[in-house]
């Protein structure tokens, strides 16, 4: 009956490491213990190297680990988290400092700026135009005027005074006065040359048995005397220029101005 002998082989991580409690190989390919190595930053794990190590009574010779080093897309695609993460940091702090920034660099609001002033620059000027101007010595005295008025100007005088207590002011009619209102309002229909019958009726009807003059009087009994005569006033009305219009502002003067017109 055969008997089998089983071969031992020491494991040397060379440039990485191995982890605790890493057993010895049975193997001389070291299949059995490679999940164990680890690699050196930047390498991958390539195999293991045979050496025989005939000076060691133990094993049946000793596993070399080696490694090769690892391409920049192979470390890449390893730390592809790394760098996402890294990248979202910086993004983050980024408009944090933006944001901090532009709260500290806002534009302080302008006060408005006082206005120079100027009241004692005034005041100076005031005071430079009072002062008394001193005189010369030896400047002749301007004499006094020692002139009398005789009897015939102080008649005058009297009598120009008297004439002025005589006159009296006239009284300007009141603004809220119905009358001047009406009058106001009548001359500004006359004046704008309107020929349409409502706004005098209007008029009329605002102002009835409220007010009285020669206004009323034409407005009542010309032209609002019926359809037909108001028809042939505005005609004429509206023949005659507004310039012209505007410079009338009396029933005699319009009358006779409409009856130029033919």
């Amino acid at each position: 009956m055969a008997v089998f002998n089983e071969r031992r082989f020491s494991i040397d991580p060379g440039k990485g490491k191995k982890m605790d409690g890493c057993p010895y190989s049975v193997y001389e390919d070291g299949r059995d213990v490679k999940d164990y190595i680890i690699p050196p930053k930047g390498y991958k794990f390539k195999g293991f190297r045979f050496d025989p190590d005939a000076c060691n009574q133990i094993y049946d010779g000793r596993l070399i680990a080696e490694y090769e080093k690892e391409s920049f897309i192979a470390i890449f695609k390893s730390n592809l988290w790394k760098f996402v993460f890294a990248l979202a940091i910086i993004a983050v702090i980024t408009v944090v400092v933006i944001l901090a920034v532009n709260v500290f660099n806002k534009p302080k609001t302008d006060k408005p700026t006082k206005k120079p002033e100027t009241t004692t620059l005034v005041k100076d000027t005031v005071k430079e135009k009072d002062k008394v101007q001193p005189v010369e010595k030896n400047a002749p005295v301007p004499a006094k005027d020692t002139v009398k008025p005789n009897d015939k100007d102080n008649a005058a005088i009297l009598d120009l005074n008297a004439k002025k207590d005589n006159v009296k002011e006239e009284p300007q009619p009141a603004a809220d006065d119905p009358n001047v209102q009406f009058k106001q309002a009548f001359w500004s229909l006359i004046h704008q040359r309107t020929i349409m019958m409502d706004p005098y009726d209007l008029l009329y009807k605002d102002n009835k048995n409220k007010v009285e003059g020669e206004e009323y009087e034409y407005l009542r009994y010309t032209i609002l005397e019926n359809f037909a005569s108001f028809k042939a006033w505005s005609s004429k009305l509206h023949k005659v220029p507004v310039s012209e219009l505007e410079s009338i502002n009396t029933i005699k003067d319009l009358k006779n101005k409409l009856n130029e017109i033919k």
